[in-house]
């Protein structure tokens, strides 16, 4: 899959998406967040990206180090708060697997044109 393509796959997504949101109600469009759902098709742009210019995937690493991530946090959460509070926790551990992801995918995406 070539540089070009993975862009517009990305493209369409985003435009579906955000025409999606703008027929839901009201309710559930403030709650619908368009960049989260954005990660999946750059995961697969990631996966195909990898395959191509490393020759491997690099999809397992990922998961692997998020989740060490994730153990991490709960951890370090448990041990300054004593205890876990979910909302706040699943929040910034999926917004910093957003980055992350993004970050991976720069790079390659950079290396592949």
């Amino acid at each position: 899959m070539t540089w070009y393509y993975q862009l517009l796959l990305i493209l369409i997504v985003f435009l579906s998406l955000v025409i999606l949101k703008k027929f839901l109600p009201r309710k559930i469009r403030r709650k619908l967040r368009i960049p989260y759902l954005m990660i999946i098709p750059v995961i697969y742009c990631i996966f195909m990206t990898s395959l191509t210019q490393l020759e491997l995937s690099v999809i397992p690493f990922l998961f692997f180090g998020l989740g060490l991530l994730g153990i991490m946090m709960t951890l370090v959460y448990a041990y300054i708060e004593g205890e876990i509070i979910y909302r706040v926790f699943f929040k910034s551990y999926f917004r910093f697997c957003g980055l992350a992801v993004y970050g991976l995918f720069i790079p390659l995406f950079i290396l592949s044109i």
